[in-house]
């Protein structure tokens, strides 16, 4: 059976308020909003009233009639007569084959009208054919037999069937009608979900989102990294390796290569030392240097640089470990040669060749005798000679006259003779050899084995064991030396014995011994390659172990621990400012060396997060520049932290003084009252015109509420409110809805508070009559929210009253009468939330109000 629904109509109650301050309530007659009460009205959800009877139709007859044909046997047979059938209602039309409905137009029963569609649920009317066809005709078919009559789906009239949607409007927030569905996206006339701005029909977060960072096509690009989006700026997400942000700036991405930029090798301020007659590198992450042309590192320390100039160095003359010896001759280097600097007396350079020194003894020399080309001629049997740089005239050299004819001459060959062996009568006899005469000299022919003659005497023999000696081991002159070690001798071949102590043979050769001192050996402190490298320091070596010899500018050794160098910075360790041990306190930190002031309540935070609230001094314009520090206090704890309390406008003053009662007041970098008294009395903090800040907290003793990033971050509270005043009264609302409120308060409320300057109040008179602080005794000059006919309320005013907040001024409601209701959204004064504060729950008293409203910016 179907139901007939009659409608119930709804009146609506228009009430009228009224208040007894300075301001008339009712509305004026320039247009502004009347005081109305908002009346409730139905739920649109609400079943209809069933005004109509349930009337069953039974179109079958229960009664056969049984009508025998009226025969009249004597009557003539008539020939019938056809007449059309045309139907006048629906009742002619019961039980037509054709339907049971009558168009009239046509006279015909038909299946049904399109101007009157009875067809049953899930058809509709064919207007053509008037006949029902399959398909849907309004919502109500698309509704599953589940749903009470209420279902999602919806009727395409174009096509007949049910769909997810039609239009737009059948879509969530966020969400457009495109073929029949709801699919992401928006439009001028389609807003996105809170927080979200549409940008080319897509809904983002321009507070994260890289490719509209801030704003909608602002897409963030950083050199060398990944980009991020923080708070709706680019900032460097992640930078590319071996790229790094070391300046901090997002501008310039990551502008440091640390494989070769020479500041910050390896890591970002790492800067590589400059070494003397060098050029520093920077390859692979790590610092080195290249010597100069002409110049060399022979001592293996960095910290000298190329110590050696090989043009001139007598010990490293053209290459390290170069040095300049010459036989019988003063040495010297020139351009990197060995050179003769002066022959030593009695000896000449007289082949021109520097590397064997002065090499003729031009005392004895017949071809340089006394100087170099000078030479003796000689005579018959006999030979030129030289003697103290003079010629002279004997026997052939090796000859000599022994048989006492001088006939024959100097007949005998005294160099070979071992009868007459560099003299007549001579005879070579020699200990453990074989002997001849050799240049004159009885000499030793061959040494027995094992044996040598090292002394060069003939007279003496082979006089060495050269197996067992260390002084000739196995050849005379191999003398078994080695430097900072003891020696032997075993088999004719020399060996090593142990390192002398505070040695090591730290190059494995044997040959130049235990060359390495390890009690100062940077490079082998203590043992072979042990290297002193300490962080921040140049490393020294004493006593065999490392030390810190000095600490780079800026750092100290304050652990005295060698091993980790100059631990400390102490241009920045808050526990060692300037010098070990010297600790900043009461949230100061150490900037350049010194203890100062933060910037903010907020830098603190950042600084010394397991601070606790209270008074800390700030110094907002850098220590040692502007003005002076001064003390503020400190909320660490609400919403993460970092509040910086900037003023309380106070309820019942203990002086029954208003102080917040100019416009000037709220804009200016004027003070008043007391740190100590902020919570019993107004006050107004220095921070108020000079801590910068995003964030926005209120307080009162009852609740908070708060904003996120509503402010620029560079600019103090004062600015910012005068960047918001106009010479009219505001009419929209800066911020609707707080991001987030103490958990004594619900979301309606969070949603319904909000942020302007001089709101109207639109029973005030006018544009400029009814708006804070100036001329006006009732208006708050901060506003949170507004009533529909009257005032608004916040923060301030109250020109000529008294200290208290009477029932005619507008100061911060306690939470019992934060009420909201729906409205408009953007009609003046509902918020974008569509909340505003209704006015027939407003107080008429001062134990209405919070006794006190905080104002903390971070």
């Amino acid at each position: 059976m179907r139901h007939l629904t009659s409608p119930l109509a709804l009146a609506l109650l228009a009430t009228a308020a009224c208040s007894t301050g300075s301001s008339v309530v009712g509305g004026p007659s320039d247009g502004a909003l009347p005081d109305v009460a908002v009346s409730d009205r139905p739920d649109l959800d609400a079943p209809a009233l069933d005004g109509g009877l349930d009337v069953p139709v039974d179109v079958t007859p229960d009664v056969a009639l049984d009508v025998a044909p009226d025969v009249t046997p004597d009557a003539p047979d008539v020939a019938p007569v056809d007449v059309p059938f045309r139907c006048a209602t629906n009742a002619d039309c019961a039980g037509n084959a054709g339907g049971a409905v009558c168009d009239t137009a046509t006279g015909a029963c038909v299946q049904c009208l399109a101007s009157a569609d009875t067809c049953p649920t899930g058809q509709y009317c064919v207007a053509a054919s008037n006949t029902c066809a399959p398909g849907c005709r309004s919502d109500e078919a698309c509704a599953s037999a589940s749903d009470a009559g209420t279902s999602s789906r919806r009727c395409d009239t174009a096509t007949r069937a049910c769909v997810d949607c039609v239009t737009d409007e059948h879509c969530p927030p966020g969400n457009l009608c495109v073929g029949n569905l709801c699919v992401t996206g928006c439009s001028p006339t389609r807003a996105c979900p809170s927080a979200q701005t549409c940008c080319s029909g897509a809904c983002v977060d321009t507070q994260s989102n890289t490719a509209a960072c801030g704003a909608c096509d602002r897409r963030c690009m950083v050199p060398n990294a990944a980009a991020a989006c923080l708070n709706g700026s680019c900032a460097v997400g992640a930078c590319t390796a071996p790229f790094a942000d070391c300046n901090a700036s997002a501008g310039d991405g990551c502008e440091a290569n640390t494989q070769s930029d020479l500041a910050h090798c390896g890591a970002c301020n790492a800067a590589c030392p400059t070494r003397a007659n060098a050029t520093s590198t920077c390859a692979a992450g790590a610092c080195g240097f290249t010597c100069n042309a002409g110049f060399a590192d022979c001592n293996m320390n960095p910290a000298d640089g190329c110590e050696v100039n090989l043009n001139t160095s007598l010990s490293h003359c053209g290459r390290c470990g170069g040095a300049c010896s010459l036989a019988n001759a003063t040495a010297a280097c020139t351009a990197g040669a060995c050179a003769i600097a002066a022959c030593t007396a009695g000896f000449g350079d007289c082949d021109g060749n520097a590397p064997n020194g002065c090499e003729t003894d031009t005392r004895t020399s017949v071809s340089h005798c006394g100087t170099c080309g000078m030479a003796c001629s000689g005579a018959p049997n006999a030979v030129p000679a030289c003697a103290t740089g003079m010629c002279a005239l004997t026997c052939t050299a090796g000859f000599a006259e022994c048989d006492g004819v001088a006939s024959n001459g100097c007949e005998v060959d005294t160099r070979t003779s071992a009868t007459h062996c560099g003299g007549c009568g001579r005879t070579c006899t020699l200990a453990n050899a074989s002997a001849q005469c050799s240049g004159s000299v009885c000499a030793v022919a061959t040494c027995a084995a094992g044996y040598g003659n090292c002394d060069g005497m003939a007279s003496n023999g082979c006089e060495v064991d050269t197996r067992t000696s260390t002084a000739h081991c196995g050849a005379c002159g191999t003398a078994c030396s080695f430097a900072n070690a003891s020696a032997s001798c075993a088999a004719s071949a020399c060996v090593l014995g142990a390192c002398n102590t505070g040695y090591g043979n730290c190059d494995g050769m044997a040959g130049n011994g235990c060359e390495v001192d390890t009690r100062t050996t940077v490079t082998h402190c203590g043992a072979c390659g042990r290297a002193c490298s300490l962080p921040n320091a140049t490393a020294a070596c004493a006593a065999g172990g490392c030390t810190v010899a000095a600490c780079n500018t800026g750092y100290a050794d304050c652990d005295g621990v060698a091993s980790n160098g100059c631990e400390v910075d102490t241009r920045t360790s808050d526990s060692n400012c300037g010098v070990c041990a010297r600790a900043c306190t009461g949230g100061s930190a150490c900037v350049a060396g010194a203890c100062g002031a933060m910037a903010s309540c907020a830098a603190i935070h950042t600084r010394f997060p397991a601070l606790a609230s209270g008074v800390y001094s700030v110094d907002p314009d850098g220590v040692g520049t502007g003005a002076a520090a001064f003390d503020a206090y400190c909320d660490m704890t609400t919403d993460g932290g970092g509040w910086t309390l900037v003023g309380t406008v106070y309820n019942t003053s203990p002086t029954d003084t208003r102080r917040w009662n100019t416009d000037t007041v709220f804009t200016d970098a004027t003070t008043f009252g007391t740190l100590a008294a902020r919570a019993t009395d107004d006050f107004k903090s220095p921070a108020y015109a000079r801590v910068n800040g995003r964030d926005l907290l209120v307080v009162t003793d009852e609740y908070h509420f708060g904003f996120r990033a509503m402010m620029s971050g560079s600019a103090s509270f004062a600015a910012y409110v005068t960047s918001l005043v106009s010479p009219l009264c505001a009419t929209t609302w800066t911020r609707s809805g707080a991001d987030f409120v103490s958990s004594n308060l619900t979301d309606t409320q969070r949603r319904g508070l909000g942020f302007t300057v001089r709101g109207l109040d639109v029973n005030g008179g006018g544009p400029t009559g009814g708006c804070a602080t100036t001329g006006s005794n009732e208006n708050s000059f901060l506003d949170f929210a507004a009533g529909p006919s009257w005032w608004v309320f916040g923060a301030g005013n109250c020109v000529g009253c008294a200290g208290d907040w009477t029932s005619y001024d507008n100061g911060m409601l306690n939470r019992a009468t934060l009420t909201f209701a729906a409205c408009t959204p953007g009609t003046w004064p509902c918020n974008a939330n569509g909340l505003y504060w209704t006015s027939a729950v407003y107080p008429s008293s001062a134990a209405s109000k919070s006794r006190y409203v905080q104002l903390l910016v971070r």
